[in-house]
């Protein structure tokens, strides 16, 4: 799920409140689908059980380092997070590596590249 202007916020205190306390809530598409504050409230305060977060809120843009979030997620003893690499796996690069090269030859002869995403 891209992050949009339709996307952003998609999931906050109404959506969190309908999980059920033993839920755990996993993100791997943009951080800013889900609100930020409902978010933490909702892990802080128990209402569920937990949160895997591939995503972060904040990602540095310069050198040095950023905090992943304006609230401390990485505090709390039921928040996974790691930086958007759970997708990484023996074999990934090899085959992101040729897609892309597939990508180039389709672009070269004006096909469709694989994969293609409108927005």
């Amino acid at each position: 799920m891209p992050a949009t202007q339709e996307t952003i916020g998609s999931i906050g205190r109404t959506q969190l409140g309908l999980m059920k306390p033993s839920a755990f809530l996993v993100n791997v598409a943009r951080a800013e689908i889900i609100d930020e504050d409902a978010l933490y409230d909702a892990l802080s305060q128990r209402r569920i059980a937990g949160a895997a977060l591939d995503v972060w809120y904040r990602y540095p843009h310069e050198p040095g380092s950023a905090a992943p979030a304006t609230r401390p997620f990485h505090e709390l003893p039921n928040v996974l997070m790691t930086p958007h690499v759970s997708g990484w796996t023996d074999g990934m690069l090899d085959a992101r590596a040729k897609l892309i090269a597939e990508n180039i030859r389709r672009a070269a002869l004006g096909e469709t590249p694989l994969n293609l995403v409108s927005t």
